[in-house]
C-alpha cells in the first residue's frame, strides 16, 4: 500500500486539499484583481459600473473562500493529522520555489529598465509567475494550478508578439487577471467536489 506522503486519495490529505484551495483562492484573486485594476487604469475603462462588477466578482470569490477554509477545517478534525514530515517537506519546496520568482523578478525589472523597455518588463513578470505555477502545482497536488500557469505563460508569449507599450500591458494584466480569477473560482469548485465525496 503507498503510504500517505504518496496516496493522493487519502481522506486527511484531501481535506487538507480542501483548506489549501480554501487559502489560496483569495491571494491568486487579490494578485487577479490588482492585475485587472492595473490594466482598466491603463486603458482608462474603469467606471462606475466596471467597479461596481469588479467589487461584486472580487466579494464573491473572498466569501466563498472563506466557506471553503471552514468546510475543510471542519473535514480536517474527522481525519489524522499530516504527518508534520510531510508539511515541512511541502513549506521548503514552496519557499524555495518563491525565492527563485522573486530573484527571477528582480531580474526581469532591472533588465527590462536597462533597455528601457518597461511594457517588457510587465509581460516578462506575468511569464515568470505563469511559470512559478509549474512547480506549485506539483508541491500542492493541483493540477489547476499547472493549467493556470500554461495559459498564463502561453498569453504572455503571445501578447510579446502582438503588442507594444501600453497595448501590451493592457492586454497582459488584463489576461492574466483573468486567469487568475477563473483559476481561482476553478480551485473552489474543485474543493467542493472533494468535500462533497468525503
Amino acid at each position: 500500500m503507498a503510504n500517505r506522503e504518496e496516496d493522493p486519495k487519502d481522506p486527511s490529505l484531501q481535506a487538507e486539499t480542501v483548506v489549501g484551495a480554501g487559502c489560496g483562492a483569495p491571494i491568486v484573486a487579490m494578485f487577479g484583481a490588482g492585475l485587472l485594476g492595473w490594466g482598466l487604469g491603463v486603458a482608462k475603462t474603469f467606471n462606475a459600473a466596471v467597479g461596481a462588477a469588479f467589487g461584486f466578482t472580487a466579494l464573491l470569490l473572498w466569501c466563498w473562500s472563506m466557506y471553503t477554509i471552514r468546510k475543510g477545517r471542519h473535514l480536517r478534525k474527522q481525519f489524522p493529522p499530516v504527518p508534520a514530515s510531510t508539511r515541512r517537506a511541502i513549506g521548503r519546496s514552496f519557499l524555495l520555489v518563491a525565492c527563485i520568482e522573486v530573484v527571477a523578478l528582480a531580474f526581469v525589472f532591472v533588465h527590462s529598465n536597462q533597455i528601457h523597455r518597461p511594457d517588457l518588463g510587465a509581460d516578462w513578470a506575468m511569464m515568470v509567475v505563469g511559470l512559478h505555477y509549474l512547480p506549485i502545482a506539483k508541491i500542492f497536488r493541483a493540477p489547476v494550478l499547472g493549467v493556470l500557469g500554461t495559459l498564463i505563460t502561453l498569453w504572455c508569449l503571445l501578447c510579446w508578439g502582438l503588442f507594444r507599450s501600453d497595448s501590451l500591458v493592457i492586454s497582459v494584466a488584463l489576461g492574466t487577471g483573468i486567469l487568475l480569477w477563473l483559476a481561482s473560482a476553478a480551485a473552489l469548485l474543485r474543493a467542493r467536489e472533494i468535500a462533497q465525496a468525503l
